[in-house]
């Protein structure tokens, strides 16, 4: 005779049953992602992020896709230290609690680019084009703002010998007109830095 299942087989059929299922959908939701930018909002490829708790668990290391996300798995419960490399730019790390019984939000990490390695101008130098285009503005702390022809950007620069190095970090322009990876070079005219030549056109620089 087929013996059919009692009530406290029942009860514990769907007790096993809930908890593999809770089980499951706690790894699925444990997977802690996140996106490393820089201050213009660009997603940073190549970025190596640390995660180290601050109690049990094991420390892993993810490295950020092209457009800068990354993604953890099976973090313990707790709070969790990232940090955030890449060079040319300022190392950040930050503090976030993890639950693997809960949606963790997506880790937001933002690098500040370093200036560009070499000299720098002492003050604001600005230079200008007949027309009133191109137009470069020179900071101090190693940052620079221009306007060309088809839209404008910033970044940031350094001056070694002859030449500025222009790191562009963000460009209302045409998308592909500049890479982050190739910087453009800026060559001035003499050792006074009175004028300088970009693209083929001579700069002044302004009073």
């Amino acid at each position: 005779m087929r013996r059919f299942p009692n009530r406290s087989d029942l009860v514990s059929w769907v007790t096993i049953g809930f908890v593999l299922g809770a089980a499951a959908s706690a790894g699925a939701q444990n997977r802690t992602s996140g996106q490393v930018t820089d201050e213009w909002g660009n997603g940073l490829a190549g970025v190596t992020v640390d995660a180290e708790p601050t109690g049990p668990g094991s420390p892993q290391t993810a490295t950020s896709d092209e457009d800068g996300r990354f993604e953890f798995g099976l973090l313990s419960s707790g709070d969790w230290f990232f940090t955030a490399t890449l060079d040319g730019y300022q190392g950040v790390r930050l503090r976030a609690a993890i639950s693997q019984l809960s949606q963790n939000r997506p880790i937001e990490i933002e690098l500040p680019a370093l200036p560009q390695s070499g000299s720098r101008f002492r003050e604001r130098t600005e230079f200008e084009a007949d027309g009133g285009t191109p137009r470069f503005r020179f900071e101090e702390d190693g940052s620079f703002e221009f306007e060309d022809v088809e839209g404008e950007g910033e970044g940031t620069y350094g001056i070694v010998e002859l030449s500025a190095i222009l790191i562009v970090r963000d460009y209302d322009g045409p998308d592909d007109k500049f890479n982050v990876q190739i910087p453009v070079i800026v060559e001035f005219s003499d050792q006074t830095f009175a004028s300088l030549t970009h693209d083929g056109v001579q700069l002044q620089q302004l009073p």
